[in-house]
């Protein structure tokens, strides 16, 4: 049985001065993204620290998750280190499959 869920991912803001935004990458294999989400900042100056939550997440389903950096011109940075997320099945799900 299958449950999804989500994942908070939290990271410290970039410090360039053009900075416009980041881009949020999921894949189920490592290096390999197939959804992306762009995401804006608060406005100009803004001190918020970035946040996305990573949603439709499968039990016991790996999910490869990498961000970039965007500035004005809308350039990406390199991709940040990947972290890999997996939502263990809940305990009862496995109780009751016995």
């Amino acid at each position: 049985m299958s449950y999804t869920g989500s994942v908070l991912m939290r990271w410290a803001m970039s410090t360039d001065a053009d900075l416009a935004g980041y881009k949020v990458y999921q894949g189920a294999s490592p290096g390999l993204y197939t959804r992306t989400q762009q995401l804006s900042l608060g406005g100009q100056g803004s001190t918020d620290a970035p946040a996305w939550t990573v949603t439709q997440i499968e039990n016991n389903v790996p999910y490869y998750l990498a961000l970039t950096a965007m500035d004005t011109s809308l350039n990406e940075s390199l991709f940040s280190a990947e972290i890999t997320v997996t939502k263990p099945v809940p305990l009862l799900s496995l109780v009751r499959q016995l």
